[in-house]
């Protein structure tokens, strides 16, 4: 089975060859620290997923419990692949950590991260580089179980499977890297220390002799100027040049942005129409222009072929047509899909849903519409996409337009008409076919095939499943994004049925060369949920990827019981965060909020105005058992709100002016409270309760009651000493000195 988290880039219509320099590596069992009888650690060699007996088991759970595991050559070890028995285990891991080192006492932890409660195949990347980019070489690998899915029981592992690189002129040379990269990250701490306890000639010696500079010069600067120095006023200056020169632009993107729902503002057109309730309606954005278009649904009984438009900026909304296919456009449809080009003010509405397992007669057809927002003209490209090389008609599909290239890419989603979803098997009936990756050449009408499904013909050989040994498997109820400027393709989630490998879940497609990359993803409690729930959008300006996930059609997909949340991925750092989740599922406290926040929904819509960095939802199906026709008609608007460089600049001063009014308040009390009413409190945003709690907090300790002993020098350099500290957080790690302390090495 092929690796899905491989990092090297493939062409998307050729599988990956012998050449590629990541490999699976061969490895023995070095050590233990338990088993039970017939479970012993030499099962993790095979992957046996019929045999509940072929894995390794502990014989308690009590800590530590590990395996480690001696590889044939030192490698640079990329991803490990957990096999599983065939059906959900109690004894599977829900939590480990990974080891790895040269020697069998290995301490760098690879990665901390959990498996899921299934019988899928699970790939992982493993942290292998370190800061300088130099690689981590390791002959041992060291597995370390923390909790098991069933409470109370042993721990179990069915297979494990490492891939990377064990090129010995390669590795030779990483080893040497390595261990030079250790010695300066020793001279680092040493020169840490020595500077802060005012080991100067020793720190002066050890600088000549190892020409290993302790930071960026820009850091020295800032050490002087606080910590030798004591001028505050010039390290404030300091802080404002790093912000303007764009030393701390990576601290920003990462801090944590504050989103905030509202209802959108509405105001009433003639007859105040607006949209019904529905859900698998389409909306699609022309953030220029400034206004959304909102496309079918279905509204809990009948599909909708209605048209209309909502204008940012009036807050009105304007019903274009209440029967599109009076006009010559579409048939009432819902779970289709549109994309407009905002350049040539078109709209393109391909796929619905559509019953077929009982149909009889002629089976439906593709059609494929484009609608001219400025002439108001519906018009039917073709009508059915097949006969044109292009896709059967499908649903939970997702499509975008590349306005640049006048070309529209449609990847994925289930196909209607298709021998398993029509045919007499249940088996088949369970599994449906699922639809390839097409684009669209708008200008010349043509349709192109650039990728099949990697999963249409499957086989069942010696019980063993065979496929088309592709990198991309289509999936439904995905995400995909189109990011102009990279002249990328971004896939994101969806499912698949559960007997084929697993999709993997990020990657991304480039326009030019036609090379696909699966992106690695994070721990289980690290990523967003995969699924039909969540709806992805992009910012361009950015380089992020925002993915807001709601309620599960699936009770097993329920993660941790989250039932909205919404993720920030950067595309440059390879990095997620959630920046809210709200795990409240009980429905009084949906209906005290639905004024304040959406509830928890499928089926709904979600576009973002790039120009205004404002998200908007539509509608969408709450899943209510006892209503399940029910659908919503509820328009929201999330903005996320980010740190500024006028937020981070007064961040910076209020931290420095607190440490300034520590060291006041040694020497004069009055003169601190002087500073603390007038220098302190400037800064301070007194509507913000989190923030007037700690200016009350600080100005409490001018009554506290300092009968310290020791050195006032001393203690006045440690604050300093602290300030710097605290001021390097919001720098690269690439420029301070090593965050960790030479004396907390030293084992006692």
């Amino acid at each position: 089975m092929p690796n899905t988290l491989s990092s090297s880039c493939l062409k998307m219509d050729e599988p990956s060859t012998s050449s590629d320099p990541c490999k699976k590596l061969s490895y023995s069992i070095h050590s233990y620290s338990s088993y039970l009888p017939t479970y012993i650690p030499e099962n993790i060699l095979q992957n046996n997923q019929e045999d509940q007996s072929s894995r390794w088991s502990s014989i308690s759970n009590s800590p530590p419990q590990y395996l480690i595991l001696k590889l044939q050559n030192a490698s640079i070890v990329k991803t490990i692949k957990f096999g599983k028995y065939e059906r959900p285990h109690v004894c599977n891991l829900k939590r480990f950590k990974i080891y790895g080192g040269l020697e069998d006492d290995t301490k760098i932890e690879l990665l901390y991260s959990g498996l899921s409660n299934n019988s899928d195949l699970e790939t992982f990347n493993l942290r292998h580089t370190i800061e300088n980019n130099s690689m981590i070489p390791v002959r041992y690998i060291k597995l370390e179980p923390l909790e098991s899915w069933g409470s109370n029981f042993n721990y179990s592992l069915w297979y494990v499977e490492l891939h990377g690189i064990d090129d010995p002129h390669l590795i030779s040379c990483e080893i040497t890297k390595f261990y030079r990269h250790r010695e300066e990250t020793l001279i680092r701490l040493c020169l840490k220390h020595f500077r802060r306890n005012h080991y100067d000639v020793a720190a002066n010696a050890l600088l000549q002799n190892s020409n290993i500079v302790l930071e960026h010069p820009f850091l020295s600067q800032i050490y002087d100027t606080i910590v030798v120095n004591g001028n505050y006023e010039m390290a404030e200056m300091l802080m404002d040049q790093a912000i303007n020169d764009g030393y701390l632009e990576g601290y920003m993107k990462s801090q944590s942005f504050k989103p905030i729902w509202n209802l959108v503002k509405e105001y009433h057109n003639a007859g105040n129409k607006r949209p019904c309730m529905r859900g698998g309606h389409q909306m699609c954005i022309d953030s220029a222009a400034g206004n959304v278009y909102l496309l079918g649904g279905w509204d809990g009984h009948k599909d909708l072929s209605d048209l209309w438009s909502f204008n940012i900026a009036t807050g009105i909304w304007h019903c274009i047509a209440t029967n599109v296919e009076k006009d010559g456009g579409p048939s009432p449809r819902s779970c289709h899909k549109v994309c407009i080009d905002t350049e040539r003010k078109q709209i393109f509405v391909l796929g619905r849903f559509c019953e077929v397992q009982s149909f009889i007669g002629e089976y439906p057809q593709s059609d494929f519409y484009v609608y001219d927002i400025e002439q108001n003209h519906w018009t039917l490209i073709c009508a059915d996409t097949n006969l044109m090389g292009g896709p059967k008609l499908l649903f939970d599909h997702q499509m975008v337009m590349d306005s640049i290239s006048s070309t529209i890419y449609v990847f994925g989603g289930r196909v209607v008409v298709s021998s398993s979803r029509c045919g007499s098997d249940e088996t088949q009936k369970n599994n449906p076919d699922f639809s390839g990756f097409y684009k669209y050449h708008v200008p010349t009408n043509t349709w192109t095939c650039i990728l099949p499904d990697t999963f249409h013909e499957i086989k069942v050989q010696d019980g063993l499943l065979t496929h088309n040994p592709q990198t991309v498997a289509s999936r439904g109820g995905h995400s995909i994004l189109l990011h102009t400027k990279m002249r990328r393709i971004y896939i994101f989630g969806g499912h698949r049925q559960r007997w084929a490998q697993k999709c993997p879940e990020f990657l991304w497609y480039d326009i030019e060369t036609g090379l696909t990359q699966a992106m690695p993803m994070p721990s289980t409690v690290d990523k967003p949920p995969m699924g039909y729930t969540q709806r992805a959008t992009i910012d361009i300006d950015h380089d992020e990827i925002y993915v807001l996930s709601s309620l599960s059609k699936e009770k097993d997909r329920r993660e941790d019981k989250v039932q909205n949340a919404f993720w920030v991925y950067f595309i440059k750092q390879n990095k997620w965060i959630c920046i809210y989740k709200n795990y409240n599922s009980d429905e009084q406290y949906w209906n005290k909020m639905q004024h304040l926040e959406p509830c928890p929904r499928f089926a709904y819509q979600l576009v973002y105005d790039q120009k205004n960095k404002i998200h908007y939802l539509f509608g969408g199906n709450p899943g209510k058992t006892d209503a399940q026709n029910l659908r919503l008609d509820d328009f929201w608007e999330l903005k996320v709100y980010r740190c500024t460089n006028v937020k981070l600049r007064n961040q910076c001063k209020l931290l420095i002016r607190k440490f300034k009014f520590q060291e006041i308040k040694k020497k004069d009390k009055i003169a601190a409270m002087q500073f603390l009413q007038t220098s302190v409190s400037e800064l301070i945003d007194h509507s913000d309760e989190e923030q007037t709690r700690e200016f009350q907090g600080t100005a409490a300790l001018l009554f506290k009651d300092d009968n310290q002993t020791g050195d006032v020098a001393e203690q006045i350099h440690e604050w300093r000493c602290t300030l710097f500290d605290k001021l390097c957080d919001f720098f690269p790690n690439s420029m301070v000195q090593p965050k960790e302390n030479l004396v907390d090495l030293i084992p006692l």
